[in-house]
């Protein structure tokens, strides 16, 4: 059996020695964590792109590509070209325990893992919207491979049994975000060829294409790159290929959830295909892959079918159903082909009635079904939780207890079948002892699906709370690995206080649910209270709703359903009141509430609905400032943080404007759109002071230095992901960018403010009294009074605090600082 390389082994225990000083979230917290519903999830990702036209999901980097400024260099109008920007992590993080795998490092939503026939050690992992990473020692360090690619939604991966460095990867999640197609590697994902196989696989317009659910390879004709038989499941169909991927025909119509070859007859491959209809059931093909005959059928009451091949007993196929209605599991069959009979087992023990143990009822978003190639016995079975059988599918018991819910994939390796690999909502996780336990493999692979609604320090660089896909809210002190903020399952918008950032606050899924967490002072543990307060369950609301703090009063907040809600004392005994009427048109909710720094009386609300909602008495009365606007989902108010009568406007969709430019508090509104490419719009920043804007898409972030009136790329060094916020840190001139797949990256886009570096206590001089300060300042314990110790206390100039620069300070003031610091320069 594979050994864990030592690598990867003290990276584990790094991680693990990471979280143990953290305080444990109290059980009543955890309890409370709640992943929005899946359906939910889509829907608001889709129905703002859509409105009002209904549902609209257009491939955002086949818009962007025949865009004049993909990529391409700064406008000429602009001088300050924007630096690379760099990914801030997060590289692992911690979550809950009660679902997550505390004090195991998580990961971002895993849905595809393929695993190198020659080594365990070389493994790929497909994300849902981050693209395909490798590791080549276990799991110890990742490489992205896709980012450049036309989309970084991962449904599949397969890798050539005869050829390793033969790759296909098909792109769009399951159920979830539409592809592109296939990406075929010959060079082990070094680089790629994107086939849509002449609009089979994927639309040549880029409009709504399909989601891959696996690929299965002939391994009678495995090894060339010309004439290698490939299958594709798909929700639009099974599609055949003969020539290695390059061209495609549809050979078996419908809901193709799974495609698996036969491990013992290379002519027989077996499919399913579910949605219930006559059609769905278990498909059998013995002239590899050309024609298909239904051999079992499905109850009409299944949706989504799952396969798996017995490897020990011919022509046993295991096949696993989810139900349309509940969507729990529907049934778990074992087919015999030899017999044609088909056994319904009772699969006892994947449901115990709690949310937490339970195999749940997301089946059509995660099934995952694999028989032991060792056992015939042994069959593997996954939903929220992952479980064995060992009797052949008459009961179950819970393997994975530590490791993060809802399963996506599960893989043997092939020449050690004890190595499992498997990827779920919470990133990789590997078990090399046949499944009994289990260890994190989340180091450096960032594929974290931040929400709307990211809060930065107002000062210190790299400090940061998000919220994220069902890993609650997480925040950052300018280390890779992130820490759990708050249980929250999918978390949502967070805010700093503006006259103390130890005061932070968070929501997440559900109307009214709201956290102050406060930062404690030995350390980063929080002691979190919901400040929520309680709402009708018909208020309407977006998935994630929005929270703003006012920019000078941190007692004051506002959070939006379809009204407004506000607070005046941080919402002690739930002391939040309504300040509107419905400011949609009826129908939709409040997508984005910004209040404008240079006086906190305008309010600014717009809606999921097209209106544009304007309060200059902080809430107590709109007006709506409409004019001139399309009807279109309004995604970010920005205003001007120096000028009050000044704000930029985002819009989502397609077909119309996207950007639009107020300097008269909504009387007259200007198209800034220009050049920009037609996308939706999710983000905004108006630099202070300037006419530079930047602004964020489903596919790119984009500059401009004169007001709007023309745009450049500014996005260097940025994978092809949604950017679905930015917000800009005034302080140190550092502009951040959220992204759904790709955690969070920073860029420079003006000089921070100046300090002598390792004067703490800026009294002129760098002494040892600045060294018990910055001590002080690690460990919390530095009076409020002696203000924000950063950026002076950053003497190592690595753009954090840490016992570095305690220790580099220390060194200065007795004459011995090492070569290469900055302490003792002003910077």
């Amino acid at each position: 059996m594979m050994r864990l390389p030592i690598s990867a082994r003290l990276v584990a225990s790094m991680l693990v020695v990471a979280t143990v000083a953290t305080p444990a979230v109290s059980l009543a917290q955890e309890v409370g964590e709640k992943e929005g519903d899946v359906r939910d999830r889509i829907e608001w990702m889709l129905r703002d792109r859509g409105y009002p036209f209904g549902e609209v999901d257009r491939n955002p980097v086949f818009i962007a590509r025949n865009s004049a400024l993909f990529r391409s260099a700064a406008s000429s109008l602009s001088s300050l070209a924007v630096p690379a920007w760099r990914s801030i992590g997060p590289f692992g993080f911690q979550t809950s325990g009660y679902y997550g795998s505390s004090p195991q490092a998580d990961g971002g939503r895993i849905t595809s893992i393929a695993i190198d026939p020659r080594t365990p050690s070389t493994v790929y992992a497909g994300s849902a919207s981050g693209g395909v990473w490798r590791t080549s020692n276990g799991g110890a360090s990742w490489t992205s491979l896709t980012d450049a690619q036309c989309s970084l939604t991962t449904g599949a991966i397969a890798i050539d049994p005869t050829d390793p460095t033969i790759l296909y990867v098909g792109t769009g999640e399951p159920t979830q975000s539409s592809g592109c197609g296939l990406l075929r590697s010959f060079d082990s994902g070094a680089s790629w060829t994107e086939i849509n196989g002449a609009g089979v696989l994927a639309p040549t317009n880029g409009t709504r294409a399909n989601q891959s659910y696996r690929i299965a390879i002939d391994r009678a004709s495995a090894g060339s790159r010309t004439s290698t038989i490939v299958l594709y499941a798909a929700s639009n169909g099974l599609h055949r290929s003969a020539n290695s991927g390059t061209t495609w025909t549809t050979v078996l119509p419908g809901f193709v959830s799974d495609v698996r070859a036969d491990p013992t007859n290379t002519s027989v491959f077996w499919a399913a295909v579910g949605n219930s209809n006559a059609r769905g059931g278990l498909w059998k093909s013995t002239d590899r892959g050309v024609t298909w005959t239904q051999v079992y059928i499905v109850p009409a009451s299944s949706g989504r079918v799952a396969l798996s091949v017995s490897r020990v007993t011919p022509g046993r196929v295991w096949i696993a159903m989810s139900a349309t209605q509940g969507n729990k599991l529907n049934a778990l069959v074992s087919y015999d082909d030899v017999s044609g009979n088909a056994t319904v087992l009772p699969a006892i023990g994947i449901e115990d009635g709690t949310t937490r143990l339970d195999f749940g009822s997301q089946t059509s978003y995660n099934l995952v079904l694999e028989a032991d190639p060792t056992d015939a016995n042994t069959v593997y079975l996954g939903g929220s939780r992952m479980y064995r059988s060992r009797n052949g599918g008459q009961s179950f018991s819970l393997v994975a207890y530590n490791v993060h819910v809802d399963w996506h994939a599960f893989e043997f390796a092939p020449s050690d079948p004890a190595v499992i690999v498997g990827g779920c909502d919470g990133g990789v996780h590997a078990s090399y002892d046949g499944g009994n336990a289990w260890i994190s493999r989340n180091t450096n692979i960032v594929v974290s699906q931040f929400y709307p609604g990211l809060a930065v320090h107002p000062s210190i660089p790299d400090v940061l709370i998000g919220g994220l896909q069902d890993n609650s809210t997480l925040w950052a002190f300018g280390s890779p690995y992130w820490t759990l903020a708050v249980a929250s399952g999918d978390g949502g918008a967070g805010a700093f206080n503006p006259t103390n950032p130890d005061v932070m606050w968070s929501t997440s899924y559900g109307a009214g649910t709201i956290y102050r967490i406060v930062k404690s002072a030995v350390g980063y543990g929080v002691s979190a209270f919901n400040r929520g307060f309680s709402v009708s369950g018909t208020e309407r609301k977006r998935f994630l709703s929005p929270l703003v703090i006012d920019p000078t009063n941190g007692a004051i907040l506002y959070y939006g359903t379809y009204r407004v809600w506000r607070t005046i004392n941080e919402g002690v005994s739930g002391s939040w009141t309504p300040v509107s009427a419905d400011l949609t048109k009826g129908t939709g909710v409040i997508n984005t509430i910004d209040v404008a720094a240079s006086d906190s009386r305008v309010v600014w609300v717009g809606t999921s609905d097209g209106n544009v909602q304007l309060s200059i008495d902080a809430g107590a009365t709109y007006t709506l400032v409409t004019s001139g606007l399309p009807n279109r989902a309004v995604t970010r108010i920005a205003a001007d943080p120096l000028d009050a009568k000044r704000a930029l406007l985002t819009y989502s969709g397609f077909g119309t404007p996207h950007v639009f430019l107020t300097t008269d508090q909504g009387v007259s509104w200007k198209n800034v759109s220009s050049n920009l490419p037609d996308l939706p719009f999710n983000s905004a920043v108006i630099i202070p002071g300037t006419d530079r804007f930047f602004v964020a898409a489903d596919v790119g972030i984009y500059e401009s230095v004169d007001a709007g009136g023309s745009w450049s790329s500014a996005y260097p060094g940025m994978p092809n992901v949604q950017v679905l916020d930015l917000v800009f840190q005034r302080a140190t001139g550092q502009l951040y960018a959220g992204t759904y797949g790709r955690g969070i990256y920073s860029t420079s886009v003006l000089a921070g403010q100046t300090a002598l570096r390792g004067d703490v206590n800026r009294d002129g001089v760098v002494n040892g009294l600045d060294a018990l300060q910055a001590q002080q300042a690690l460990v919390g314990s530095l009076p409020s009074s002696a203000g924000n110790p950063m950026p002076a206390a950053d003497a190592n100039c690595n753009g954090r605090l840490d016992i570095g620069d305690a220790l580099v300070i220390l060194q200065f003031a007795v004459g011995n600082a090492p070569a290469g610091s900055c302490v003792g320069t002003v910077r």
